[in-house]
């Protein structure tokens, strides 16, 4: 579901950044409705849109590249994550759907995935957990040595 989600969220981003006036929304709901999105769907995504943007601030201690500058794989990540993903990824930072904080984290993410290429869909789950919130969900440790809620050693 997240997936679809950041599917309509790069395509409304990029029907924004092409038409700089004012957006008919509901024929861009039509298009995707005729896509096969459900309108719960686009709903969702329209409004996660409208607060993604008023909520957007940079952190003091977040690094930034500079506006032109380009993230460079080094050649060990070259290896394991194919074009197609690495250019998706540059893509969803251009549309500031990622800080360059995100971009690396995302990276950092794929490699420890352990497996021997990582593809655009794989790409596509490790963001839709990034812009989603669900990274901590995936990076807790609670749980795992005791049962949730409980820290009790007997």
């Amino acid at each position: 579901m997240e997936e679809r989600l950041v599917e309509i969220i790069v395509y409304l981003l990029k029907e924004f950044r092409h038409k700089q006036q004012a957006q008919n929304y509901t024929k861009l709901s039509e298009e995707l409705l005729s896509q096969g999105y459900t309108t719960d769907e686009i709903s969702l995504a329209f409004k996660w849109i409208a607060n993604f943007w008023q909520d957007r601030s940079i952190e003091e201690d977040e690094f930034k590249y500079l506006e032109r500058s380009a993230r460079i794989l080094h050649d060990v990540e070259r290896l394991v994550i194919n074009p197609e993903a690495y250019g998706y990824l540059l893509e969803m930072r251009h549309l500031g759907l990622l800080s360059d904080m995100d971009v690396e984290s995302v990276i950092d993410r794929a490699l420890s995935m352990g497996t021997a290429t990582i593809t655009i869909d794989d790409i596509k789950s490790i963001v839709a957990s990034i812009i989603f919130g669900l990274e901590s969900k995936h990076n807790s440790w609670e749980g795992f040595v005791f049962p949730k809620g409980s820290n009790t050693i007997h």
